[in-house]
């Protein structure tokens, strides 16, 4: 195990946050991570560069208030103009579709624009790069999520209390337009839908305007990623390189404003003339209830299944019990599904336990402190990525 390894990349990470603080997307403070990373990785690569994009960082969150918006301008015009009312809820139905179901860019044009970075590094193998693999995470950190600091316990309840009143909501104006000519019958039925405001109304103080530390999610990947792209450097620098495998290490920017970043350099750089792996990784605490994603994006992207399975015996060589397993609905995504939908083979290793009713208490919260990432999930991350390298440069692994 890179123990050693591993103790470097958190004393990194715990530098980059004590300078920089909260990254969130599209913010200076994210820049300049991007630039110590980026010179990091050009000590190690041949090649090291930035990516710049546009984003509009407000509205991958935006579809919670448009939500809010839409369920209370349909109450009131519930009664006098039941089907103007259903098209609204409904226009609020597809930005949570849109934006969070699926990460589509559909609230965007109508948002602030803002500048995201991207970084990225290649190494060169001894001989003609035959695959290349991706090792990735983000540095940009999420915003606090108010519902897992007040009554964490009621997350579950609070949300999904909220999106069912909406659903009824949604389905009763169209009901009331289609059946209900009765003014005064839709006026009773307003007044029901009314009181499901308070389902609803909570969500919009569901994110907070302030950044987490942003140490295990995510700033703890990209460093892990950096000393993967190191220890190889190491190698061909003493001649035992790898011989036909490109590793190129990439830390997103957005991540948390929907994939924007994973998706501007994948679109800039998938397909590639070469078959292209990626180990992708994200939220690293813990070994405990850890996973390889064989989906992502609340199950709308599928990823390689061979390849998750190959970095699963990979760990439980490495003494880490860590199965393949789906991602949760509702739970979200990550950037490996963003570098699939452009072809590569890809899986992200989540280093804690991951589902709407059982994540790590560090996550999205003030508490995601360099203090919150363990040593353990940090050694484990980095020896996945060598080991995956070494295996698929060798030929013995073939996904």
């Amino acid at each position: 195990m890179h123990e050693e390894r591993a103790k470097a990349a958190h004393a990194f990470m715990s530098g980059i946050i004590e300078r920089h603080g909260p990254r969130l997307p599209g913010s200076e403070a994210s820049r300049k991570a991007a630039e110590e990373l980026r010179a990091a990785a050009a000590e190690a690569g041949d090649e090291a560069g930035l990516q710049e994009f546009r984003l509009s960082p407000g509205a991958f969150f935006g579809y919670l208030k448009a939500m809010i918006a839409a369920y209370a301008v349909a109450a009131l015009l519930l009664a006098p103009a039941p089907c103007l009312s259903f098209v609204l809820l409904a226009l609020g139905a597809a930005a949570l579709v849109l934006e969070f179901f699926l990460y589509r860019e559909f609230l965007d044009p109508v948002f602030p624009k803002a500048r995201g970075v991207n970084v990225w590094a290649s190494l060169e193998p001894s001989g003609p790069v035959e695959r290349q693999l991706v090792v990735s995470g983000h540095h940009d950190s999420a915003p606090i999520f108010n519902f897992f600091v007040d009554r964490p316990e009621l997350y579950s309840r609070r949300v999904y209390g909220a999106m069912g009143a909406y659903a009824v909501f949604l389905v009763g104006s169209l009901v009331v337009a289609v059946a209900v000519p009765s003014i005064i019958v839709r006026a009773v039925v307003a007044a029901a839908f009314a009181l499901g405001f308070m389902l609803v109304a909570p969500l919009w103080r569901f994110v907070a305007k302030q950044g987490t530390p942003g140490a295990g999610d995510n700033l703890a990947a990209s460093v892990a990623a950096i000393e993967i792209l190191r220890e190889f450097r190491s190698r061909r620098d003493a001649g035992k390189g790898l011989e036909g495998t490109r590793v190129v290490f990439a830390s997103f920017d957005a991540e948390e404003a929907g994939l924007r970043g994973a998706r501007a350099w994948a679109e800039a750089n998938l397909p590639a003339e070469v078959p292209t792996y990626a180990y992708n990784m994200d939220c690293i605490y813990t070994t405990d209830e850890a996973r390889f994603l064989s989906t992502d994006i609340n199950g709308s992207v599928t990823m390689s299944a061979p390849l998750a399975s190959a970095c699963s015996a990979i760990a439980a060589e490495l003494g880490a019990a860590v199965p393949v397993k789906p991602i949760a609905f509702l739970a979200g995504g990550t950037d490996a599904a963003e570098l699939a939908k452009r072809g590569a083979k890809a899986t992200t290793l989540i280093a804690m336990p991951w589902s709407n009713d059982d994540r790590s208490p560090s996550y999205h919260t003030p508490d995601d402190v360099p203090a919150a990432v363990g040593l353990p999930a940090l050694e484990l991350a980095i020896d996945v990525g060598v080991r995956l390298a070494e295996r698929l440069d060798s030929g013995e692994l073939t996904v």
